[in-house]
């Protein structure tokens, strides 16, 4: 029986590499690995929003590390950066206000106004003001905060969280501030053309709105333009402090303790428009336009003729930046985590005698938090040609294990952090060759390995535009924990024994495939 030259020389490459791998595996250690992180998620960096100073340092730290190693920009490209150019509108600090006034025009109250998230152009909008309770609907419960007002024209105030209609009527008193929950209430306040949205914590919540609810938004919104906008987005909401709430619910008589109160009592809405009340609402911004950069670079694989294929590994290095009241949300986990893992993979292979079959391409994307910018302008703009990529393996959020902390309902049902020997791998659920290579890998690595499939966060990541290109994806991911999102996700909640042993199976099951005798295939039925 005659084998075929691939086969031969799949067997002899097999043979091969044990030492080499174990000397490159060497490289992958828990000291580099605290090094890099303690960088990436610093202050200093300000939580590497994409078009941000923190972003563009955290590149350049990048780029060089990634040469240091000895990575080669990608063919016909003179640098590791692809360029992507955005449209920033950033408010003014101290001209952000809102301003209250009685049906005469007489000031009654000014404070600064903290947008939810920054506004795409100057804001300058005045109204009635309609109390809406907590801006929630539930028709099983026949409950609606909008059945008997027009928000059309209005500025409408809402408190935080929902009632507990089947219970006390109060919010869940477990419960805090969700992020989601609230960003649930705003497109039907939105279609019914209110003018202004103003949040405000419910008084059973026990203090003002917090960082919880600012990291809907950040400092500046950006808006690319290196793709047409089909449409243009945007959203006038704000916080106010429950002394203000009060202040402007003083002309009916009632305050804000008492309107929850009575909804809890009653189960029943207690919207009304304020009486003899304006509010005006006034955000001056500046214009500049700024880069965002793609990390690219790559190693040439040994086979003559299978060196044109390559696999990708791609992390996103961006961050969330800043609230508007100054919080810096680092990002350990989201995503430095996977950036340091990519960088350990990268080393790894770098420091091999032998490189795979195939080449590889290591891809720090930008852009991600704003909507995978950056790996959805490379899938439209690849710098390796697509038909010649054979597997995208992605890694965001690896390094969290789980604490006592992380319990409870999260943005997407429920907290799933895993332990500190498991993590999640999400796939396309169309190629079982590459699962099964890194459930291997996995094995090999120490780590227990959760197939999720397409799973509940499958289009979240940097993996989707290249599943959408038809390409078989990867998803290195620990599960949501409590601090995603939020200034404690910080580099001492990070399990660097966790991110090391999840980087060492990443690069076997790049290895594993870049080396493979023949070409990754899909599943015939999968894809029906």
């Amino acid at each position: 029986m005659r084998l075929k030259p691939l086969i031969v020389l799949a067997a002899l490459m097999a043979a091969l590499p044990g030492f080499s791998q174990k000397q490159a595996l060497d490289v992958i250690t828990r000291k580099l690995s605290e090094e890099h992180m303690r960088y990436l998620s610093s202050d200093s960096l300000e939580g590497r929003r994409t078009g941000s100073d923190g972003n563009d340092a955290a590149a350049a730290w990048l780029s060089s590390r990634a040469l240091e190693i000895g990575l080669k920009p990608m063919p016909r490209c003179a640098n590791l950066f692809q360029p992507l150019v955005y449209l920033r509108v950033t408010p003014i600090p101290g001209e952000s206000t809102i301003t209250i006034s009685d049906s005469t025009g007489t000031l009654l109250h000014s404070t600064a106004a903290l947008p939810l998230m920054a506004p795409g152009d100057t804001v300058d909008v005045s109204g009635e003001v309609v109390f809406a309770g907590y801006g929630y609907m539930n028709s099983e419960e026949k409950y609606n905060d909008f059945a008997d007002i027009s928000l059309n024209g209005r500025i409408v105030i809402i408190m935080t969280r929902n009632p507990e209609l089947r219970g006390s009527g109060m919010p869940d008193p477990e419960s805090g501030i969700s992020e989601m929950n609230e960003a649930r209430k705003l497109p039907m306040i939105m279609m019914q053309k209110a003018k202004a949205i103003l949040f405000v914590a419910d008084p059973a919540l026990g203090g003002n709105v917090s960082s919880d609810l600012l990291s809907m938004g950040g400092s500046y919104q950006l808006t690319p333009l290196f793709r047409k906008q089909l449409f243009s987005f945007a959203l006038n909401a704000y916080t106010i402090t429950a002394a203000t709430a009060d202040l402007i619910l003083g002309r009916s008589g009632l305050t804000l303790t008492q309107l929850q109160d009575s909804i809890a009592a009653t189960k029943r809405p207690a919207s009304f428009v304020i009486p003899d009340l304006k509010a005006s609402v006034r955000i001056n911004v500046t214009k500049d336009t700024v880069t965002s950069n793609n990390i690219i670079g790559y190693l040439e694989g040994s086979d003559p003729i299978l060196r044109d294929e390559a696999v990708l590994f791609s992390a996103h290095y961006d961050h969330v930046g800043k609230d508007l009241a100054g919080n810096i949300y680092n990002g350990a986990n989201d995503n430095a985590s996977g950036s340091v893992g990519l960088l350990n993979i990268a080393s790894a292979f770098a420091a091999m005698e032998k490189r795979p079959a195939r080449s590889l391409v290591f891809f720090w994307t930008t852009g991600e938090e704003e909507g995978l910018h950056g790996s959805s302008y490379y899938a439209e703009n690849p710098l390796w040609p697509l038909n010649k990529t054979v597997a995208a393996i992605n890694f965001d959020m690896i390094g969290r294990s789980k604490r006592e902390t992380d319990r409870g309902a999260s943005s997407n049902g429920r907290f799933d952090i895993t332990g500190p020997d498991t993590i999640k791998v999400i796939s396309g659920d169309d190629c079982r060759q590459l699962v099964s290579m890194a459930m291997e890998s996995c094995d090999e690595s120490a780590i227990h390995m959760i197939d999720e499939g397409k799973g509940d966060h499958f289009s979240g990541s940097d993996h989707y535009p290249f599943f959408r290109k038809g390409i078989p994806v990867l998803f290195f991911f620990t599960g949501l924990h409590t601090d995603y999102h939020k200034p404690a996700d910080d580099f001492e909640f990070i399990d660097f024994d966790k991110l090391v042993k999840v980087s060492r199976a990443g690069f076997h099951t790049g290895y594993k495939v870049a080396t493979a005798a023949e070409r990754l295939e899909k599943d015939r039925k999968r894809q029906q």
